[in-house]
């Protein structure tokens, strides 16, 4: 499954919630939800967590790829 994104802006992730980045918004994680900082040397790993359900997304492909609630 995968979340996705206001036509015509594609960095404004719509959740399968309905959570958006001007509501709850979105973190930086690793792929069990933990918070990192998206720093370089990370950014191939970087997943990021819905603020409201816990969904982990994959930022490449937009795919849930976990929960963490």
């Amino acid at each position: 499954m995968k979340i996705k994104t206001e036509e015509g802006y594609p960095d404004v992730w719509i959740c399968t919630c309905g959570n958006t980045p001007n509501s709850e918004g979105f973190y930086a994680c690793d792929i069990k939800g933990n918070e990192v900082e998206p720093t370089p040397e990370l950014w191939d790993g970087i997943h990021y967590k819905c603020s409201s359900c816990g969904n982990i997304i994959n930022q490449d492909t937009l795919e849930i790829v976990n929960k963490n609630t």
